[in-house]
């Protein structure tokens, strides 16, 4: 018997989100393993051969399956077998492997993996280049690291500067919600791939135009990511008005009735409701769109909109903010000339986009050649767009 639970509509999906805990349902599993003298086999959300062996251990399963594991590494097998000492590259659950195909008819695609689905088009790829270049990269989120790891991987010499404090850019942000914790086995991952390639990483570095116009690295990468979109809203100015970023690093005061409006048609919205919940806020969603996140395919929106729903966050679809005051919002129909106000609410927060960061590539991209924009400062998008787009560009060098 092979077991999963789910279904392509409903929560959970047979494609579980990291919203629901690491083999979560290994213990049903179990219950049907008592019932039958028949091999079981497991399915859904096991990310490591650990927790494997830990399924079949506790005697839920003859057999663990793993398919989206195996995606993020091929050498999965290999590396449970100790025939590979590089860790694992770890599945962090975005379902771009799907939802990619799904819902934009783009190719198969994986956030932490750009290789997976185009192994036979990278087979004839040389490891190592032929002419190790000088690459310095400014800003260490998942495009700015990945190109750094991949160049130094190809035999370059390479320099990774960040202003922060640590790696993961706008991805580290997002990790602090509570459904996005397994984001942060990638971005450690990460970093300790960026050590064993050899990348020289110096953080709390703030590039100046000054000091990158007379590096003498053949190639420069400007990869310094997005600064929140805030909408020409009148009352968007008032001091009870927060960023995301500000909701989840815990810096912004927040009242108990807080109103998240969704100007972004990805997960965000919905992390931060979430996150907002889990801390005991009354959250009232507000989007545009007849459904929230329509970017977010069926197999991870089931999961997340029963969640918000379960914890009473209030959706208000299909309307548009067009005024702020101190204790409310005044509303208009995306499609239709309704207006209203909603109210009383203490705080707003703003999930509303973000905007390139690419001041830097701009000053200096006339002043020296090999300069290039990657990421969000090229242009905000998910991960798995910025961890492409850096593949392709660390092809080119080989």
């Amino acid at each position: 018997f092979s077991f999963d639970v789910g279904s392509n509509w409903d929560a959970p999906s047979y494609i579980p989100i990291p919203w629901y805990d690491d083999a979560q349902w290994a213990e049903l599993c179990g219950q049907a393993k008592a019932a039958t003298n028949l091999p079981v086999v497991y399915a859904g959300r096991v990310t490591s051969p650990e927790l494997a062996a830990a399924v079949v251990a506790a005697g839920h399963a003859d057999l663990v399956a793993m398919a989206r594991a195996t995606m993020a590494d091929p050498k999965l097998v290999a590396k449970a077998n100790g025939d590979d000492p590089e860790p694992l590259r770890p599945c962090i659950g975005l379902n771009e492997c799907i939802h990619r195909k799904q819902v934009e008819g783009l190719p198969y695609a994986c956030g932490v993996n750009p290789r997976f689905a185009r192994e036979l088009e990278l087979t004839r790829l040389p490891a190592r280049t032929s002419n190790p270049r000088s690459i310095l990269v400014v800003g260490a989120g998942p495009g700015g690291s990945e190109f750094a790891a991949l160049c130094a991987e190809q035999g370059h010499d390479v320099r990774l500067w960040e202003k922060g404090s640590g790696i993961g850019g706008a991805l580290a942000i997002a990790a602090l919600a509570r459904g996005n914790s397994s984001y942060r086995r990638w971005i450690d991952w990460q970093y300790d791939r960026l050590g064993r390639a050899g990348v020289q990483l110096e953080l709390d570095h703030v590039a100046t135009a000054g000091e990158l116009g007379a590096t003498a690295a053949d190639v420069v990468l400007i990869a310094t990511g997005a600064t929140p979109r805030v909408p020409p809203t009148p009352g968007v100015e008032l001091p009870h008005i927060h960023t995301a970023a500000g909701a989840l690093r815990g810096t912004a005061p927040l009242g108990l009735r807080v109103a998240v409006i969704a100007e972004d048609d990805g997960p965000a919205p919905l992390s931060v409701s979430d996150h907002l919940a889990g801390l005991g806020h009354e959250v009232t969603l507000i989007h545009q769109t007849t459904a929230p996140a329509p970017l977010v395919g069926k197999y991870s929106n089931g999961g997340m909109l029963a969640r918000l729903i379960d914890e009473g966050v209030q959706f208000v679809t299909m309307a548009r903010v067009v005024a702020i005051t101190h204790d409310s919002l005044e509303l208009r129909s995306t499609y239709g000339s309704r207006r209203w106000s909603i109210g009383p609410i203490d705080s707003v927060v703003l999930a509303t986009g973000s905007i390139p960061d690419d001041s830097l590539y701009r000053a200096i991209k006339s002043v020296r050649p090999g300069v290039h924009r990657l990421g969000d400062a090229f242009a905000p998008r998910r991960m798995v767009f910025a961890t492409r787009q850096a593949f392709e560009l660390a092809r080119t060098l080989l």
